[in-house]
């Protein structure tokens, strides 16, 4: 009962101050009706892009050396990449001096917080977030719906060129150490090549396998030369209807088949002509710094290789991002709601009316000078 006194009392007090509440409530609808229309319309311009897939820029996958499946969108962490280069202050100034927002947004270029004051501006208008496709969407107000949609795109685009940027800076890095290896690998060769070549000319050795076969086959063609001349000798001497001219010619050919055996199996470390111990000496040497060159060269191929793959991917404009929808310029105001304003006004002139009511009329019987007397 207690609390319907108390309603009624209320409705009481508000018929009571009903010309007053009428009174600051048109007074109210009047002031926000004109400060909403003095305000300005503003347009916003949206672009919706995901993140590229940094394996777009991967050299293997590029040039289908792995078997691995291309991924041609980012993943969570690729969309946080993004976002937090369009927080970024580089996109911000970019912006300022792109568009002269300096100019645009009426703020003293040369004051000690200007660039403070237009930054703040910007962030208050520029809006960069994760939607609930997990794109992102990035907005631009501007009283300018053209300007706005070119803002927008304009910053898309640096956000683009930033990420790029990234990677590209890294791919050089990698460009710098491998040509810093295939230098020192190319220098590395020349030393293994003069070197085999000094070998090579030490011992005469310039192919190993037609050389190795032919001193095998002098060797057995001296060494079955000399048994057949001996043979022949050890009958003909002993038949003396033999002319001593053919004894002369076969001895002559023992005699030089056993020279030749003896020069292929000289063991004089000077000799000049080849032999089976320099040839037996050069070959391992040999051997191991062929397979030094040819390593050398195989390592050196798949580093060029690598290199020009690298440096292909390097010099390809291979996006960051991946546009879903560019920035058009937009036909309806985001804001101000009018609408909203006037009523919202409306509703805080009529509550806050209501309660001075109530308070005055709670206290309508207190005598505040008596109250301040008694406080002194």
């Amino acid at each position: 009962m207690e609390n319907h006194d108390n309603l009624l009392g209320v409705f009481r007090t508000i018929y009571l101050w009903r010309k007053t509440i009428r009174n600051v409530c048109l007074l109210t609808l009047a002031g926000s009706i004109g400060v909403s229309l003095l305000l300005d319309n503003y347009y916003e311009a949206k672009t919706i892009f995901y993140p590229a897939s940094p394996q777009l820029a991967n050299p293997e996958l590029m040039f289908g050396n792995t078997g691995h499946v291309t991924e041609y969108y980012g993943s969570d962490r690729d969309l946080d990449r993004l976002a937090e280069i369009a927080s970024g202050k580089e996109v911000e100034d970019y912006m300022v001096h792109r568009f002269n927002l300096y100019a645009h947004y009426d703020i003293d270029s040369t004051a000690k917080k200007g660039r403070f004051k237009v930054r703040e501006r910007f962030r208050s208008l520029f809006n960069a977030q994760k939607n609930k496709n997990d794109a992102i969407e990035l907005g631009i107000e501007d009283t300018d719906p053209q300007l706005a949609a070119d803002m927008a795109n304009a910053a898309r685009n640096k956000i683009n060129e930033i990420g790029q940027r990234l990677t590209k800076e890294s791919q050089s890095k990698l460009l710098a150490a491998f040509e810093a290896n295939i230098k020192r690998k190319t220098a590395e060769l020349e030393l293994l090549g003069d070197s085999l070549q000094r070998i090579q000319s030490k011992y005469n050795i310039f192919n190993a396998g037609i050389q190795g076969d032919q001193i095998s086959e002098q060797l057995s063609i001296a060494e079955s030369e000399i048994v057949r001349n001996r043979a022949k000798l050890d009958i003909l001497e002993k038949n003396p209807l033999i002319p001593r001219d053919t004894i002369a010619y076969i001895r002559a050919d023992l005699n030089a088949s056993e020279q030749q055996r003896r020069q292929l199996m000289s063991q004089a470390p000077t000799s000049e002509n080849m032999t089976l111990k320099r040839f037996s000496e050069g070959m391992p040497q040999i051997a191991i710094l062929q397979d030094l060159h040819f390593q050398a060269r195989k390592q050196l191929s798949y580093d060029l290789e690598r290199y020009n793959q690298i440096l292909a991917t390097y010099n390809t404009d291979i996006p960051a991002l991946l546009v879903v929808e560019a920035a058009e310029v937009p036909l309806d105001k985001s804001r101000p709601k009018r609408s909203l304003i006037v009523i919202g006004a409306l509703v805080a002139a009529f509550l806050f009316t209501v309660l001075a009511a109530l308070i005055a009329d709670a206290y309508r019987d207190v005598r505040w000078r008596d109250v301040i007397k008694n406080d002194e």
